[in-house]
């Protein structure tokens, strides 16, 4: 398992990489940390480009050094990098890769890879670059009060699972939300949903949601092969079967200990353009961190 966390340098990404070192503490997962810093305008690129260049001759420390660093602090409070003589274990020191992208490489104390990379430019754009260049399993991003571009764009045009994380909690302290649908798009949610509530002891409230009277059976149905199955592996749960709009239901259903797990839309990219979609309405209107499996 590899996780994408993506952060600027507002307080919600300090959040952010909290909640996403908490994850890979318990799943012993590979990590890489994008910090994607505002791109310089077009009329200033020489210039920048100029004065990067002079600083690595003198001994002042560039923005992208920095921010690694104060990243790698946080990384070593959460106990996720080795020490060796009480010292990090670095595969290599921050350096610049290809097309400007800098990365500093260091080991996990699981032996897991960790890395944390910098970009320039817009966050949506380096983030869907970053998931077209290495194969990553989840993308955790930070949504800020005013990241609808952000959180739609995310959701609805990256290729992983994406975490989309609001008031964030430890780990531990979550219950999982879990969205019930006869799509094959929510059953692929049910069955992440049901090992990540295993790894990390997470209680399960299930969520199956109807329309119309009739199909209140269905539902009840759907709600009750999910409860045996969690009831197999003693994972504790609730049944709540409600009727109603999905969007409205739940976001009246959750609580502010609810993680929502749901799955991705199987709807076109055209319709979702123009009319969107339930997890990013989720995503944008709710106070919740939600997962939308892919």
């Amino acid at each position: 398992m590899h996780l994408l966390v993506c952060i600027g340098g507002e307080q919600y990404s300090r959040d952010t990489l909290r909640l996403g070192s908490g994850l890979v503490r318990v799943l012993k997962a590979d990590l890489t940390i994008l910090y994607v810093r505002p791109a310089v305008s077009q009329h200033f690129r020489t210039e920048a480009r100029l004065a990067r260049e002079k600083l690595q001759d003198w001994p002042v420390e560039s923005e992208d050094a920095l921010m690694m660093k104060a990243v790698q602090r946080i990384m070593e409070e959460q106990g996720l990098v080795r020490m060796v003589d009480g010292k990090p274990d670095v595969q290599h020191l921050p350096r610049v890769e290809k097309a400007g992208l800098a990365e500093c490489h260091l080991y996990g104390s699981a032996g897991q890879d960790l890395r944390i990379r910098v970009r320039e430019g817009d966050i949506v754009q380096s983030i869907r670059r970053e998931t077209l260049e290495v194969d990553y399993t989840l993308v955790v991003v930070g949504a800020p009060g005013h990241g609808s571009r952000l959180v739609r764009h995310i959701i609805q045009y990256t290729d992983p699972s994406v975490l989309i994380v609001k008031n964030p909690r430890d780990v531990q302290s979550y219950r999982m939300l879990l969205c019930l649908s006869h799509s094959a798009a929510a059953l692929k949610a049910q069955d992440f949903a049901v090992r990540t509530a295993l790894l990390l002891g997470m209680p399960v409230d299930l969520l199956c949601i109807h329309s119309y009277p009739w199909e209140e059976n269905g539902a009840m149905s759907l709600a009750e092969d999910t409860r045996r199955l969690l009831k197999r592996f003693d994972i504790p749960h609730t049944i709540r079967v409600r009727r109603g709009a999905v969007v409205r239901t739940i976001l009246k259903e959750a609580q502010p200990e609810h993680l929502i797990v749901m799955g991705t839309s199987e709807r076109s990219s055209i319709y979702q353009f123009f009319f969107g979609s339930v997890p990013v309405e989720i995503g944008r209107r709710g106070k919740n961190t939600v997962l939308v499996v892919k």
